[in-house]
Formats: C-alpha cells, structure tokens, sequence
C-alpha cells in the first residue's frame, strides 16, 4: 500500500511536470508568434517586450534573441543588439547571419582582428558568402591593404556580377588610390 501510494505521488508529480513543460513551451511560442506579429506591423516596443517573455520562459531561445536583436536594431538600441547576436552565436556557433553580424559591430568598434576571427569562421564554412566577403574587404580597406581589398570586390563581381555593394566598394577603392578612371 504504501509503494502504491508513492508511486501515485510520483505519477501525480511527473504528470504536473510535463503538462508544465508543454505550457512553458506553448507560452514561449505564443510570445514569439506575438513578437513578430508586431514586428511585422512596425510596433517594435511590443515585439521586444514579447521576445524578452519569450527568453524569460527560455533563455536559450536563438530565434526569439535573433528577432530580438533585429528589434533593437530598429529601435536604435545598438548594445541591446550586440548582445542579442551574441547570445545567438554562442547557441548557434553556425548561424552565419549572427556571425556576420557582430563582424559588422566589432569592425566598427575597430576590433579588427575579433571581426576577422568571425567573417573567417563564416568564409571557411561558405566560402562564396557575399556578405563576408564584403565586409573582409572593409576589413583589408580598414587595414589599409587596397589591393587585397580590391582583388576581394572583384570576387564578389565575379560570383554576383549585379551587387552593387560590391561596385560601390571598389569604385570608393580605387579613387581613394588616385584611380577615378578607372572607378
């Protein structure tokens, strides 16, 4: 009798448990459809407010940090996007778009050699990635190595001969080496 009655106890517990863990879950979704909904109608407040809820349910969440991080972007809440992407990236080490997107941050703080780290790790992976190759050029541009910032626009042209990124890189290149001709 008194093993019947500690496994109802322990029935009772797990059956609580899982019906909680469901509810999480459903909770969690619920925030994050939310958090788009408002995201798609331009009222980024109450999309970060939902995404935030969503992460408080789990906080290893990457799509709601993703759309989190898109959010303050919008919201002008550059910080709030840094850690954001950041947190995406230690989830997600392969979300390329996390990735590129704190090479962008950190190459403009001038943390060179962490953005390289970051836009190495994607074009090892993807080696025609676009957006990494644009912004290693930035990156050679900024290090002040014209030439193999050059060689990497013409690259890009190479796979996608309509980015225009890729045409305004290279023609701001070559005039600041003197080549408006050619720009």
């Amino acid at each position: 009798m008194k093993q019947f009655r500690s496994l109802f106890i322990v029935f009772i517990i797990a059956t609580f448990a899982l019906s909680a863990c469901s509810s999480d879950e459903e909770k969690k979704l619920s925030h994050f459809q939310k958090g788009n909904a408002y995201f798609e109608k331009g009222e980024y407040k109450s999309a970060q407010l939902e995404f935030k809820n969503a992460l408080q349910i789990d906080a290893k969440y990457a799509d709601a940090y993703e759309k989190l991080a898109e959010t303050d972007l919008k919201l002008g809440d550059a910080r709030g996007a840094f850690r954001a992407y950041s947190a995406v990236a230690e989830l997600e080490p392969a979300n390329t778009r996390a990735q590129l997107k704190l090479a962008t941050f950190l190459m403009l703080a001038k943390q060179f050699d962490d953005a390289r780290k970051k836009v190495d790790e994607v074009l090892a992976a993807e080696p025609e990635n676009i957006d990494a190759l644009l912004i290693q050029a930035g990156l050679l541009g900024q290090e002040n190595k014209p030439s193999e910032a050059e060689a990497i626009f013409r690259r890009v042209l190479a796979i996608d001969g309509n980015e225009t990124r890729a045409y305004l890189g290279l023609a701001y290149l070559l005039a600041r080496q003197q080549k408006p001709e050619e720009g």
